[in-house]
């Protein structure tokens, strides 16, 4: 039977969740074409793995932990659903030659190739004058398996990115989510491979399930307002009233996405990068009422904060890098604000980030290191508590715990009466 798809919350119990643990295709990179698979720098693959395994090992403590490239060496086993996805990845990088060559590997070793690239053949004089050694480039980013697939409510949608070089990892994606039979059988609310429109793009970093009733999305560079008018309207058929706040980030690589500067901890609790959610400089937002696809008013408000409060959420906000604003921005460049909830009150973000996690101390969260909860030292019951995993190697690749992570199915939240 499929796993049902059911995430209402950032914040329900979780019950499954996608991930994928980075592999050859991060040293298939160097630091003259990093920004080309949109990196700051290249990133020591022992590392990135050790502390991987930290955040694999703490999630196997709560939930069904898939894994992405196990997913797709399934998917591989089916020659016809194997044939129509290299067909598309070969069409998108415009190497159709390649597709007989593919489908000639076998699952298990075509899974890890289509992660860690398929080389170019020189055999023509465009592609010995073209720089890159790649027919189909390698997916360093695809650990960050937020990015290209979330799961809004009982539907998923396959991200429609803003950047090429991702694209492939939404094909795998939208593949896995129509064959695999441990996820097949749910509808998609929008298939961004086949959006039609270079202007509707939308990342998981920018959609954030709040409630029913409520969902926040990031307006930034990676997500387009078409891309919110679209998510809208969807969301609210047949419902009598569907509420968005979208929030306007500045287009600049530490704001690439919402869950850069707000993640949601609790009920009533926000991580939030204070100059961005509450100081002088903070976000517009947006609040949109629709009614059954359609939208009955827009309401401009000076802060995400004031919109929630309109929808009467009294919200207690911990602040990223505490209350040091040097602090702030050195933690929120490294994903101090990018947590997970794997339960209501119940977190994982990054050791590293030190001002942010005293600011989750002083607000009454038990601060435990990941090894803690791997090796039963710490026994996670019904408290707040704070899980630190290392990733300071991790983060350097521009993500946090949020990122890594893509949740399939959540418990339904018991909310406090408003």
């Amino acid at each position: 039977m499929p796993n049902h798809i059911c995430v209402h919350s950032e914040i329900g119990r979780l019950n499954t969740v996608l991930i994928h643990q980075p592999g050859p295709e991060m040293e298939n990179m160097t630091p003259a074409t990093a920004a080309d698979v949109l990196f700051d720098d290249i990133l020591n693959l022992d590392l990135a793995l050790a502390e991987h395994r930290q955040l694999t090992g703490v999630l196997r403590r709560v939930a069904d932990v898939l894994e992405f490239s196990e997913l797709l060496e399934d998917i591989l086993a089916d020659e016809k659903a194997k044939l129509s996805l290299l067909r598309q990845v070969c069409e998108l990088h415009r190497c159709q030659e390649l597709v007989d060559d593919l489908m000639a590997i076998p699952a298990k070793p075509l899974a890890r190739q289509l992660f860690e690239g398929t080389l170019q053949r020189k055999d023509s004089f465009e592609k010995f004058l073209n720089p890159s050694p790649h027919a189909i480039p390698p997916l360093p980013n695809a650990f960050f398996t937020r990015d290209a697939s979330m799961c809004v409510y009982d539907q998923v949608v396959i991200g429609s990115m803003a950047h090429k070089v991702r694209l492939t990892e939404s094909l795998l994606l939208r593949a896995i989510f129509k064959h695999h039979p441990k996820l097949k059988g749910h509808a998609f609310l929008l298939d961004g491979t086949q959006a039609g429109s270079d202007k509707l793009t939308v990342e998981g970093g920018d959609v954030l399930v709040i409630r029913d009733d409520l969902v926040v999305l990031g307006y930034s560079e990676r997500t387009s307002p078409q891309a919110i008018d679209f998510l809208a309207r969807q969301l609210s058929q047949g419902k009598q009233q569907f509420n968005v706040i979208a929030v306007e980030l500045p287009k600049q690589r530490a704001t690439i996405h919402l869950d850069m500067i707000f993640t949601m901890l609790d009920v009533d609790t926000f991580m939030i990068f204070p100059p961005l959610i509450t100081g002088a400089g903070k976000c517009k937002a947006y609040h949109m009422q629709l009614q059954d696809g359609q939208v009955t008013r827009i309401d401009e408000y000076s802060g995400l904060p004031k919109a929630l409060r309109r929808m009467g959420m009294e919200i207690n906000m911990v602040p990223c890098g505490g209350q040091d604003p040097f602090r702030q921005e050195r933690e929120q460049w490294t994903s101090g604000a990018n947590f997970f909830a794997f339960a209501p009150g119940q977190v994982l973000g990054f050791a590293h980030n030190t001002g942010t996690l005293e600011a989750l101390s002083q607000a009454g969260y038990e601060v435990v290191h990941a090894n803690e909860i791997i090796t039963d030292k710490k026994v996670l019951g019904e408290g707040k508590i704070a899980v630190a995993m290392d990733g300071a190697e991790l983060s350097r690749g521009g993500g946090g715990c949020r990122c890594m992570t893509m949740p399939i199915c959540r418990q339904p939240v018991a909310w406090p009466c408003r």
